[in-house]
């Protein structure tokens, strides 16, 4: 395929991304229910009664929530036959993290290139990946990690859909046999903004909670402090263990080692934590894609 070689001017083509970043309430909108969703979860008034009204009006919705709600994900006994039931047991928060999550999803789309492809791969194992390294820290279960790891590159997406012309000619030079740079080094060198801002600017303008924006924001840097600086860990060495086993768009070319800003945080969860951990949950990590079918079905 050949590419049409534009202008390599990393400051301009930082001002044009962040020029459609700064309209993205308007361009990039989510569906009117799920900013309902967000604004009844807000609310401290709002009652379980309020938000299943909503849901209901919604059936597409209805019929994802209730899909959730009944995967192994969760492992109810019980059957969640209504929105009401699933409201009950999942609570306002989890609610909220999966109708962001599913509609961001939607937003972006799934079909494109060989690469857009990958990637979505990519981005579905990182959110099982996240999941099942809170399992194995032995972390509350809930929607946060899969979120998180889900829409880790979503910045990646972006920059594929809206600034096309340099994106492509950055992986031409990506996969060019001269080529020494990563794909982190290239983005920055032909941008001059990383995935990571960019998921991290999305995620504030649509009101995503912080510990899943700032676990975008921060997932090849994870310098955060405080509450969520776990979380911030989980999709970081998730999104390593997915690239370590070549779950990876650009395959070998974006690897990166593990930050060890993050170990201590992870040291405070489990104190001997080792490499033959991690190796162990790389071989791990297929059959919980696997287990975890049916939950990532209602998020495609």
């Amino acid at each position: 395929m050949d590419y049409v070689e534009p202008e390599l001017n990393p400051e301009k083509t930082r001002n044009r991304i962040l020029d459609v970043l700064s309209r993205a309430q308007d361009i990039l909108t989510l569906p009117t229910i799920v900013q309902e969703v967000v604004d009844i979860t807000h609310n401290k008034r709002a009652s379980a009664k309020d938000l299943t009204k909503i849901i209901e009006n919604d059936p597409a919705l209805t019929t994802k929530i209730l899909s959730v709600a009944n995967s192994p994900y969760y492992g109810f006994i019980k059957k969640v036959s209504t929105v009401a039931h699933a409201v009950v047991v999942l609570g306002f928060r989890e609610i909220q993290n999966i109708a962001l999550g599913m509609s961001v999803v939607k937003l972006f789309g799934r079909r494109g290139t060989d690469f857009t492809e990958k990637l979505w791969s990519h981005s579905f194992s990182a959110g099982v990946a996240t999941r099942m390294l809170a399992a194995f820290f032995k972390l509350k279960l809930d929607g946060k990690y899969f979120v998180g790891g889900l829409l880790h590159d979503i910045g990646k997406i972006f920059l594929c859909q809206y600034v096309p012309d340099v994106f492509d000619y950055m992986l031409a030079t990506l996969y060019d046999n001269d080529n020494i740079l990563t794909y982190h080094a290239l983005e920055r060198d032909f941008c001059g903004i990383t995935h990571a801002e960019i998921g991290g600017r999305l995620l504030n303008s649509w009101m995503f909670p912080q510990e899943i924006t700032e676990a975008v924001a921060c997932h090849h840097g994870p310098q955060v402090q405080g509450d969520d600086e776990v979380m911030v860990a989980l999709v970081h060495l998730a999104d390593i263990i997915c690239t370590m086993k070549g779950i990876s768009p650009t395959r070998d070319y974006s690897f990166l080692s593990i930050d060890r800003a993050m170990l201590p945080a992870l040291y405070e969860l489990k104190q001997d934590f080792c490499t033959q951990d991690i190796l162990n949950l790389m071989a791990q990590l297929d059959l919980e894609i696997e287990k975890q079918s049916s939950f990532l079905q209602a998020f495609k």
